[in-house]
């Protein structure tokens, strides 16, 4: 199991973790796409317009009304815009498709973004899309979430070729943490300015490990497809970041599988 991590705080209102590992079946080689050369920051603006709510960005946490909970996902229509404008200007320094997300997202449970968002990810780069959602990746992630670490295969869908697992704690966006996940995730010149604890220098193979999870090139053979599944925790002890989100992804053949719900987009 290969792990990473960071701590960072925002706005004074948490700790984040971060955790990604991938389990890669005998013969397996995942080959990703190219990584950035350097690390990308998400705006403040976007940073406090989730953080805070659409109503109260930029309101010092001093200043929070009382009835708002931090540990809550903000979904405000202000927070998904600004953060989706951050991914698609670096999706344009990629010279890559940009994000469109459906028009239902706001809508779709939190798990379901997660997903959405990470196939958006792979289609806007030509890779496979996730197939659809089952149910023991489900399972496995709310566990992981619950713990605070990156799902474990269940195998209960049988013999998967390649898994690969995220998961970030005290995020209040799905959008958010992909954004951290897919162009923050490499070295950032030094220990301190360096988010990815598995990332100790420039050439660290730990490096870019949560945005290669999301991106890996699953070399899926015929018959196989790329399953997923998600969870989000917002509730839990005090030393569980929240929120709590986990994801994880296996190729498996088809036949071994039963799709629960297709995903958006």
């Amino acid at each position: 199991m290969r792990k990473l991590g960071f701590r960072i705080a925002v706005l004074a209102l948490l700790v984040v973790a971060y955790i990604v590992s991938r389990h890669a079946a005998p013969g397996a080689t995942p080959v990703p796409p190219s990584n950035p050369t350097a690390n990308v920051t998400i705006s403040q603006l976007a940073w406090d317009t989730c953080v805070a709510g659409n109503p109260h960005a930029g309101i010092p946490v001093s200043e929070y009304p009382a009835s708002f909970n931090p540990d809550s996902l903000v979904n405000t229509p202000a927070c998904n815009a600004a953060v989706l404008q951050q991914i698609n200007e670096r999706h344009r320094a990629e010279g890559v498709r940009p994000m469109v997300l459906p028009t239902d997202f706001a809508s779709l449970s939190p798990s379901m973004q997660l997903l959405v968002v990470a196939n958006a990810e792979r289609t806007s780069r030509g890779l496979p899309p996730i197939a659809g959602v089952v149910a023991s990746l489900n399972r496995d992630s709310q566990v992981a979430a619950r713990q605070g670490i990156d799902p474990n295969p269940s195998n209960a869908d049988g013999p998967w070729t390649v898994y690969d697992s995220i998961w970030a704690g005290g995020y209040p966006s799905a959008l958010l943490a992909d954004f951290d996940w897919m162009y923050n995730d490499g070295w950032g010149g030094n220990s301190n300015s360096t988010i990815n604890l598995d990332c100790p220098s420039a050439t660290a193979k730990g490096c870019w490990g949560h945005r290669d999870a999301i991106l890996d090139d699953y070399q899926l053979s015929q018959g196989e497809i790329l399953v997923g599944g998600a969870a989000v925790v917002t509730t839990g002890p005090s030393s569980l970041a929240l929120p709590s989100l986990a994801a994880a992804f296996e190729a498996v053949p088809r036949a071994s599988v039963k799709i629960e719900a297709r995903i958006p987009g």
